[in-house]
């Protein structure tokens, strides 16, 4: 499902994606459990074409949409449906983005164990790239206005079958693409085809490893839910 993750801190985007800094205050902290309806980084190319880093709610609301409460569950979107579906369908193929990422987290069902209460749940697993410090999520991004005037640029990420070396973990995974890939998933020039293609050709080369239960309350935070549980 995908409704965690890490996010890094500004500085580190910038430097990744050579993204010149910006002048204070600063906006981003790196978080490490990120859940939606956070505000979290997302890159996308201006209207010079110039790659910007900009603040998102993680939870896209369409620019046609009429109520005053957010749609539920739309922080994340099959690939394989997108296209066909209302709510990404405009967004599919014009406004995309990239979600930059240290890695997200899963629960193995098939694991179970107990929290401190006594009450049984799933074992959480961090995902990672073993070679890249910080991974890119294919992202859509929206502008919507809300009833009071206030404009709200809000994201999904895309989601696909999980990648055989971890799918013993989780059946999906985020849409993770290659840096080869970025330029044409951010252009507004890019067809639908070639979108399915850059989907198809996403990165597989991923780990796992079993951490701490904190990651399951939101409120915690820190590098130490990274640690791989004893």
């Amino acid at each position: 499902m995908c409704g965690r993750y890490v996010s890094p801190e500004e500085a580190a985007i910038e430097r990744y994606w050579h993204i010149g800094a910006r002048t204070p205050p600063r906006w981003l902290e790196a978080c490490y459990n990120v859940a939606p309806t956070m505000t979290v980084p997302i890159l996308r190319h201006n209207e010079s074409g110039q790659l910007e880093l900009l603040p998102a709610r993680w939870g896209l609301i369409p620019n046609w949409w009429k109520d005053s409460t957010p749609p539920r569950f739309s922080f994340n979107a099959r690939s394989e449906e997108a296209a066909g579906k209302r709510l990404w369908r405009h967004a599919l193929r014009s406004t995309r983005c990239l979600m930059p990422a240290l890695g997200w987290y899963e629960w193995n069902e098939k694991e179970n164990l107990r929290n401190p209460a006594g009450r049984q749940v799933h074992q959480p697993y961090f995902i990672h790239s073993d070679t890249d410090p910080i991974i890119a999520i294919a992202g859509l991004w929206s502008l919507w206005m809300s009833p009071n005037g206030e404009p709200v640029l809000s994201c999904a990420l895309l989601t696909k079958s999980a990648a055989p070396s971890i799918e013993n973990i989780h059946h999906r995974m985020p849409v993770v693409l290659a840096p080869e890939s970025f330029e044409e998933w951010l252009s507004t020039a890019t067809r639908i085809e070639a979108v399915d293609d850059l989907i198809r050709h996403a990165r597989e080369d991923f780990a796992g490893r079993r951490v701490s239960l904190r990651v399951n309350d939101t409120r915690n935070d820190g590098d130490g839910l990274l640690a791989e549980a004893e």
